[in-house]
């Protein structure tokens, strides 16, 4: 009994290696294919080549190292690059400029990099996922045309000089009691910017093959003013005239220049007008001349004096016109040839005179000197009856304080005048609106002060010689006679 059982162990034994045998066996086998898998695994994404499945313009390069890749590419796509044509179009126009007119080629080498960066990115598995796809899924890269940006810049701008027109806006002058307009010019801009975007957006659909065609983008420039706005300027709005000495040339002859520079201004809906920057700067380039100026109240010699008289009937015809005052100031002693309250000083660069046109159609300025007198008339677009009067009112005259000096060198009795002094004012003025006799509407304009400067008189201290003698006693008179 003993030995059969003992068989049986035996037998058990022997299957127990058998089975062994065969697990290590198998261990063995995957052992293997894991390293075998990994092996090439590793060798896939390690290797120094481009890996398969990449193409360029369907091209493969898979297995190539980056030289022979470009080498390949560039051969190949070199023999099929033509001199294609560019067509920059606009309207019946054609401007023609050549492939190589801009150096055009491809960026080879971008194309190549790009292509060995294919499965070099991100983690192991990742990676050798994107290079296990490759064999399923090829991927093609484009290449992107090259070219210089600066020829190209030259050839766009020389369209451009060719294409752009300067607006042209419509003018009037009024000649012999009439009004001449001349039409507008439509202005063209071409868009360098946007032409290049068209252009390279056809590269990447062309890629100069053959040729392109390019729509220029052309803009076109409205003028700001045209002949239909000016055409509704025919009613005299307001007009004012003052009167000055026409003996003195210097000062005349500044008026007359500063009427000149005025006369045919237009002035379009909501645009300010500034006297300052009309005019300009009153410089001897200029033909301006030396005359009397007001300066902190006296009355000086200075560059382009008389100015303030065309500025001052220009402010009072604009507010015969009823327009908007927007900056306005008053010279520090009343002028001779406005009303008090009247007046619109200007120095360039310091004090300005501006109003604003508050109508819905454009006016026309126009001054002129004739003899002695400056005339300023304003026309526009009169849509009702309204007349617009100005009102001065003195409300209060302050007067001159005196200022008494004496002096030693002037004989007594006699007296001189230092300064002349004179009164103070303060003054509000309004503009009132009527409309068939009846007033529709008071406003006040503004309220100026002019201080009062005070008068000095000299009045002369000094004893004549005569009175310094002493008079002879009467005794003394009457003995005279006996001592001769």
């Amino acid at each position: 009994m003993c030995k059969k059982g003992g068989g049986r162990l035996n037998s058990n034994i022997k299957d127990q290696t058998k089975k062994s045998n065969i697990s290590v066996g198998l261990i063995i086998v995957l052992l293997s294919f894991l390293i075998s898998t990994t092996a090439i695994a590793s060798f896939l994404i390690y290797r120094d080549t481009i890996h398969d499945g990449v193409t360029i313009e369907n091209l493969d390069i898979g297995g190539l190292s980056t030289t022979e890749a470009k080498n390949k590419i560039q051969n190949h796509f070199n023999k099929l690059l033509t001199d294609g044509q560019i067509h920059f179009v606009y309207g019946d126009k054609t401007w023609n400029a050549s492939g190589s007119d801009i150096s055009y080629d491809y960026d080879y080498t971008n194309a190549v990099n790009e292509a060995y960066n294919i499965g070099r990115k991100g983690n192991y598995f990742e990676r050798l996922q994107i290079i296990i796809s490759l064999f399923k899924n090829a991927k093609d890269i484009n290449l992107t045309p090259i070219y210089d940006h600066e020829k190209l810049d030259a050839i766009i701008y020389d369209i451009q000089c060719a294409i752009d027109k300067q607006t042209k806006d419509a003018t009037i002058k009024k000649k012999n009691g009439q009004f001449f307009i001349q039409d507008e010019e439509v202005g063209l801009q071409l868009n360098p910017e946007k032409t290049k975007g068209i252009f390279e957006e056809a590269l990447k659909t062309y890629k100069i093959q053959n040729e392109i065609r390019v729509e220029l983008p052309v803009e076109t420039i409205s003028p700001k003013i045209t002949s239909e706005s000016l055409s509704t300027i025919h009613d005299l709005l307001g007009t004012y005239s003052t009167k000055f000495n026409a003996n003195n040339a210097s000062r005349t002859e500044n008026i007359r220049l500063a009427a000149k520079t005025m006369n045919g201004t237009v002035l379009m809906p909501t645009e300010v007008f500034s006297f300052n920057e009309v005019v300009g700067p009153r410089s001897k380039e200029q033909g301006y001349q030396t005359a009397h100026v007001i300066f902190k109240g006296e009355l000086v010699d200075g560059l382009g004096g008389g100015v303030c008289q065309a500025s001052s009937t220009l402010y009072n015809a604009a507010l015969l016109s009823n327009l908007e005052m927007v900056e306005r100031y008053k010279h520090t002693i009343p002028s001779t040839y406005v009303p008090k309250g009247r007046d619109a000083t200007v120095s360039y660069g310091v004090l300005d005179f501006k109003f604003k046109n508050r109508f819905a159609y454009p006016i026309y300025i126009e001054s002129y000197v004739q003899n002695n007198v400056m005339q300023v008339k304003i026309y526009g677009h009169k849509t009702d009856n309204k007349i617009v009067k100005i009102q001065s009112e003195e409300n209060e005259v302050i007067k001159m304080p005196l200022e008494i000096k004496y002096d030693s060198n002037l004989p007594e009795g006699e007296e001189k005048i230092e300064q002349k002094g004179r009164n103070g004012y303060k003054v509000t003025t309004y503009s009132n609106i009527y409309e068939k006799g009846k007033i529709l509407e008071r406003k006040q304009i503004s309220k100026d002060y002019y201080k009062p400067q005070k008068q000095i008189i000299i009045k002369g201290t000094k004893k004549s010689a005569v009175s310094n003698i002493q008079e002879p006693e009467e005794s003394e008179l009457m003995e005279e006679p006996n001592e001769l």
